[in-house]
């Protein structure tokens, strides 16, 4: 189960939250482990994860009729109490002896279940018909029609309706096991991409070559290639810079920000290679970036500040070899989301605690010269932290 439960009651019960209904296809994927297709890759398809706060009322998807084969298919998914909508059909082959153990479950899912409507006839049928129609529910209202959230209000005129998806964020914010888990995995098979195309880098090779090593990797295990940015000279300081026909030169940094997504989970890597002897410049500021990420590093513990971290890595950074460094922040959380909580930022107020798992990250972009960066992940220790990125963190140095 991905759902810190523990730690969702305990912020229900704390908010006064009777219920949380999830919106977009990570939380619902958080709340359930359903996985929905077209919530994924069809705009204003409307699927919805709903957890109570009473541990009597089972928590429930509403989704299309024509997503209900992933209920039968998904092993991982916990959750059994499906209230579907639309129109969809499935046939049974007059020539089939035997069904599959997922072809039965679909055939007495579509058996047991009559659809509605439409996606507000079911969210709202299904609450009325579990008594949750008065007091607080959260709403994630980040993928939610306006229209949606208008007959909600008017046919449950007793629940007052809180930010769900804010809720949602501060219970991710600390991982379980499995979450970790899933980030580990991802985080390896970035690196492992990582390291393949930088065997690639050679006098001449484009940037495209070098990504297209990487997105091989990546495919031939499973990742879905999210975060490609690889640049190599003076566009090394675009930071969103994307593939293209440069070719490498002798003396070029190339920056990589990198990362994949793999069961659900985010990684985000970055780490600078230079092809041939390092100019003094080039090594300097690297080594700023470097010990700008480990000075911050050592802060991190439960009931640090985020804010504490920010002005350490920044510091540390102007004191090693770039004085005038600036920055708007020096990392995030990340999971089932890539941007996370907490947010290490000057004005954050967010609080460490055991279980968050932190990206850390010090770049620096210089138009004309290029970009340096170094970006780790990290999981928070009674103790410390632990580092889950296991790349080499020194400037990798090319023939």
């Amino acid at each position: 189960m991905l759902l810190n439960r523990e730690r969702a009651l305990r912020l229900m019960e704390k908010y006064g939250v009777e219920a949380i209904v999830a919106s977009t296809p990570e939380n619902v994927t958080y709340l359930t482990d359903f996985w929905s297709v077209s919530h994924r890759i069809i705009k204003g398809t409307q699927t919805y994860a709903v957890l109570p706060r009473m541990m009597k009322i089972p928590p429930f998807v509403v989704t299309p009729l024509s997503e209900l084969d992933q209920a039968a298919m998904e092993e991982e998914c916990w959750v059994s109490d499906f209230v579907i909508f639309g129109v969809f059909y499935f046939e049974r082959s007059s020539e089939a002896r035997f069904l599959s153990k997922a072809e039965e479950k679909l055939q007495n899912l579509l058996r047991s279940l009559k659809p509605k409507a439409d996606a507000a006839t079911a969210l709202v049928e299904a609450l009325q018909e579990r008594g949750l129609t008065k007091g607080r529910i959260g709403l994630d209202g980040m993928n939610l029609p306006p229209s949606l959230y208008q007959t909600l209000q008017r046919r449950l005129p007793d629940v007052e309706w809180v930010d769900g998806y804010a809720l949602l964020r501060e219970i991710r914010a600390v991982k379980t096991p499995a979450e970790i888990e899933r980030l580990q995995a991802s985080i390896a098979l970035t690196e492992k991409a990582l390291l393949h195309s930088l065997r690639k880098i050679r006098e001449g090779a484009t940037e495209s070559e070098v990504a297209q090593a990487f997105w091989e990797v990546l495919s031939a295990h499973g990742g879905v290639p999210i975060l490609t940015c690889v640049g190599g000279g003076s566009r090394s300081a675009f930071p969103n810079v994307i593939p293209s026909g440069y070719r490498i030169q002798r003396g070029d940094l190339i920056r990589y920000d990198i990362g994949c997504l793999l069961r659900d989970y985010y990684s985000d890597t970055a780490r600078i290679a230079v092809l041939g002897k390092p100019t003094e410049k080039q090594r300097r500021y690297y080594e700023a970036v470097k010990l700008g990420e480990s000075e911050g590093l050592k802060r991190i513990r439960p009931g640090a500040k985020a804010a504490d971290i920010f002005a350490t890595a920044v510091q540390a950074v102007r004191e090693n070899g770039i004085p005038h460094y600036k920055r708007g922040h020096v990392g995030h959380g990340i999971g089932i989301e890539c941007y996370d909580i907490p947010h290490l930022s000057p004005i954050s107020d967010h609080i460490l605690e055991e279980g968050m798992v932190i990206n850390i990250e010090t770049p620096y972009y210089e138009l004309g010269f290029g970009g340096v960066q170094i970006e780790d992940t990290v999981v928070v220790t009674p103790e410390g932290y632990r580092m889950l990125s296991q790349c080499d963190r020194e400037l990798f140095l090319l023939d």
